[in-house]
């Protein structure tokens, strides 16, 4: 079989006809599927990709991917490195093949060396090719630039990996990289950034590097859109605990709070608002303690947003709420403000009544998130705290979320569901189900759900009520329901009639 696959791959060097060329390949693509994983690796091992490396240069895009594809298969079934070894100056020369195809598939096969602990030594002393793999960053295609970018991570990850990154050629190449314009700077802020979060080590070489402070220095830059972009790539160091620790250090997080307390100075300030809620709302998710009590004007700001009603920023605020509160945590941070969260919870409600749908949706979905405790968290103290935000929202707040759960339109309906699904997983929410009237039929009945994202709202509802407490719902309830749960989401009941052929 190798002979066979060896003179086809031959023959294909020596065939003129594009048309010709193609029906061989198109033979050995199928001869391939033919075998198994171990044939075609003992095949792999021993055919020469040589003369199909040749042809990658080819104009004709059909014919170029139909050699990438037969490629890929016998390189995905070699160990990794191996084809590295064999040919390292041919991949090499595929980082700079004219077709994007073909410097992704020389990609892919690099990637898949320094993704294994054991292999990516083999690749971290040739530094013309990390080199050319960094080039690769500021490629026109995003696949392609995407695949460098994992690359150059998984590198900075071990410390032998470190040092070459931001030292020499490497160094500079980024340096090159950061020069040519913003989206292709941004690339390689989220490498470095995406480095300094990965351990101590990546943090203190990056900061060494000056990367890290020529991003801190965008925020300092009139053009906000490039502030959005870099608070979007710095959340994710703010969200380990030494990348926190270093944003704090270097006074990044007083500069962004100094923003927010001028943003009535500034009117085009108002435009990066949604922006750093969205940063400090996602800081807060995990650490709402040192946020509240270090910055309380962020709070601040974030609940004279939501009282505004701003539908600018109105969103992302309810975003950012619903991030802080998605933890128990924060809500208990949140609790100990006072009355700012009553306050935001009626005007929660005001969103969910009267707002246009997208906001009203986005409100149900931040309100799933403020009331939502998972089963190992719940205890008496938080239980009770849910229960009286809940209350607090309205006169009758069961009323307005089964009010929307019978929409006739399936997105606001899903979200009042999701809303109800949250209910149904605590004590008090299960006993607001149980006495509502008429709302256990509502949910066992499925002649009056068309939508398949609602039905399976309904489903995860019932599913939690059939572990509600003991005597919230009677024994005859608690059978209905496991019944409903047995028979599945989608079960359609069908009614039949026997027609009786005569009369009496």
């Amino acid at each position: 079989m190798a002979e066979w696959l060896q003179m086809k791959i031959v023959r294909i060097s020596e065939l003129t006809s594009f048309e010709e060329k193609k029906d061989v390949l198109a033979e050995i693509k199928i001869k391939l599927g033919s075998l198994n994983n171990r044939e075609t690796e003992q095949i792999s091992r021993s055919l020469d990709f040589g003369p199909l490396f040749t042809q990658l240069t080819s104009n004709d895009r059909e014919y170029v991917n139909q050699i990438c594809e037969i490629l890929k298969t016998l390189f995905g079934i070699l160990e990794p490195g191996e084809v590295y070894r064999r040919y390292s100056s041919e991949i090499s020369q595929l980082l700079i093949n004219p077709d994007a195809v073909v410097r992704s598939l020389a990609l892919h096969e690099i990637l898949c060396i320094v993704s294994n602990p054991q292999k990516i030594s083999l690749l971290l002393a040739d530094i013309d090719l990390l080199v050319a793999v960094a080039n690769r960053i500021g490629d026109d295609n995003l696949m392609v630039s995407k695949c460098a970018m994992c690359i150059m991570k998984e590198i900075g990850k071990i410390a032998n990996g470190l040092q070459i990154l931001y030292t020499g050629e490497l160094l500079r190449c980024f340096a090159r990289l950061l020069a040519k314009n913003d989206v292709i700077s941004f690339r390689v802020y989220e490498v470095v950034v995406d480095i300094a979060k990965s351990s101590k080590a990546g943090l203190e070489a990056s900061a060494q590097s000056g990367f890290l402070n020529s991003l801190f220095n965008i925020l300092e830059s009139e053009d906000i859109l490039l502030q959005v972009n870099a608070l979007e790539i710095l959340t994710q160091l703010a969200l380990s605990e030494e990348g926190l620790s270093y944003l704090e250090q270097q006074e990044v997080l007083r500069k962004l709070v100094q923003k927010i307390a001028q943003a009535n100075e500034n009117p085009l300030s108002n435009l990066l608002i949604p922006g750093l809620m969205k940063f400090f709302g996602n800081v807060a998710r995990y650490w709402p303690n040192e946020i509240f009590s270090k910055y309380p004007a962020v709070v601040s700001a974030l609940f004279e947003v939501i009282e505004s009603g701003d539908q600018a920023i109105l969103g992302v605020a309810l975003d950012t709420l619903g991030h802080v509160s998605a933890r128990s945590e924060g809500k208990y941070a949140l609790q100990a403000l006072g009355d700012a969260m009553t306050c935001a919870l009626k005007k929660i409600t005001e969103v969910i009544q009267r707002m246009p749908t997208t906001l009203r949706i986005r409100g149900l979905n931040n309100l799933a998130l403020i009331l939502d405790v998972q089963k190992t968290e719940q205890d008496n103290r938080i239980l009770s705290l849910t229960k009286s935000w809940f209350d607090s929202m309205c006169d009758d707040p069961m009323g307005m979320i089964v009010a929307i759960c019978r929409q006739p339109f399936a997105d606001i309906r899903q979200a009042g569901l999701e809303v109800l699904a949250v209910l149904a997983f605590q004590l008090w929410g299960q006993e607001y189900i149980s006495s509502y009237p008429g709302l256990v039929e509502f949910l066992l009945d499925r002649n009056i759900e068309s939508f398949k994202e609602c039905k399976e709202a309904k489903y995860e509802i019932v599913k939690r009520l059939t572990e509600a407490e003991q005597d919230v719902f009677d024994p005859n309830t608690m059978q209905r329901f496991r019944e409903f749960i047995n028979q599945g989401p989608h079960y359609v009941e069908i009614n039949t009639e026997v027609a009786v052929e005569g009369g009496l």
